[in-house]
């Protein structure tokens, strides 16, 4: 499916494409295979897209009279694997993307949504390729606001004290998240300056800027998403804190307790001898007089205790 930039916009086959007038083109890769020789794309571009690793790789190449590259796009609902990847060519007058892998038909829909948002009478081709390179972090800093509530959130329940088991798990996880984050936004910076940097004079350089407001607002999401991982190891350092404080709690109480029953148990096992020469043993008040020591020498150890804050 191509397109000819201008009002009204009109769809057109491949065999009528004009290269003096902007075109949008949007073909999955069967139709790439059939149609690249006519754009005069390299072979191996073709095998790329066909071959191309799902690892996030994002660069453009420059050929010799268009650029082209492969993006790995995010699953922004889980954040946990890839989803989409599209190949893009860049040639005077021409933006192409190849569809190679979209499940839910989102690069195209960004692409087309692109189109209706700009206006077709002032549209360059400059224009047209950030629109659509816009359109595809349009939403990350509402995901990086919700990556921030979920931190905090746990950030909360260690600070009130209601560690859950997981926690260490759930923190792992979002790190990930926003370690895969990052390295998309890389890709994407890559992307950016290497079109900024226009080796094949494709742009206009009064339209360069795009490119550079591009980049800067990716950086901007990079720099998030690594302030968001540290904010990430604070909360689990801040976990560990906790039990680690909590332990001691319950070290401080074994130790009060143990410190206690200390005397008693020195109390018990001198008057548990039994020698006939004890005169408390034939002593009527004797037992009630071992009662009333042990009680003394626990709550003087309690009263100390107390004293020193150690209870």
């Amino acid at each position: 499916m191509f397109f000819q930039i201008k009002e009204p916009l009109t769809e057109i086959k491949t065999n009528a494409v004009n290269l003096d007038i902007l075109t949008l083109g949007i073909v999955t890769l069967d139709e790439l295979e059939q149609s690249y020789k006519t754009f005069g794309f390299s072979p191996a571009t073709v095998e790329e897209c066909k071959h191309c690793s799902k690892h996030i790789h994002g660069a453009i190449d420059v050929y010799e009279d268009y650029h082209f590259g492969v993006i790995s796009g995010l699953d922004t609902k889980y954040l946990m694997k890839m989803q989409d990847r599209f190949g893009i060519y860049i040639k005077h007058n021409l933006f192409l993307i190849v569809i190679i892998e979209d499940q839910d038909d989102s690069i195209r829909n960004k692409l087309l949504e692109t189109v209706h948002h700009i206006n077709l009478t002032k549209v360059t081709l400059e224009k047209l390729i950030y629109g659509f390179l816009e359109r595809l972090i349009n939403q990350d800093f509402i995901i990086l606001e919700k990556l921030e509530s979920k931190i905090s959130e746990h950030e909360d329940k260690i600070n009130a004290n209601k560690l859950d088991k997981d926690i260490n798990f759930v923190i792992s996880g979002l790190r990930k998240r926003l370690l895969l984050l990052n390295n998309y936004y890389e890709q994407l910076i890559q992307i950016g300056e290497e079109l900024e940097e226009n080796g094949l004079d494709l742009f206009a350089e009064d339209q360069l800027r795009y490119f550079a407001l591009f980049s800067n607002r990716v950086s901007r999401l990079s720099n998030n998403a690594r302030m968001l991982q540290d904010y990430c190891v604070h909360v689990r350092d801040a976990y560990h804190s906790q039990m680690d404080y909590n332990l001691n709690n319950i070290m401080k109480l074994f130790t009060v307790v143990t410190s206690i029953f200390l005397p008693l148990t020195l109390i018990v096992g001198w008057y548990g001898m039994n020698f006939t020469t004890m005169p408390e043993l034939t002593w009527k008040y004797g037992y009630l007089f071992v009662i009333i020591i042990s009680i003394a020498v626990a709550v003087s150890f309690i009263i100390y205790f107390k004293k020193k804050k150690f209870l």
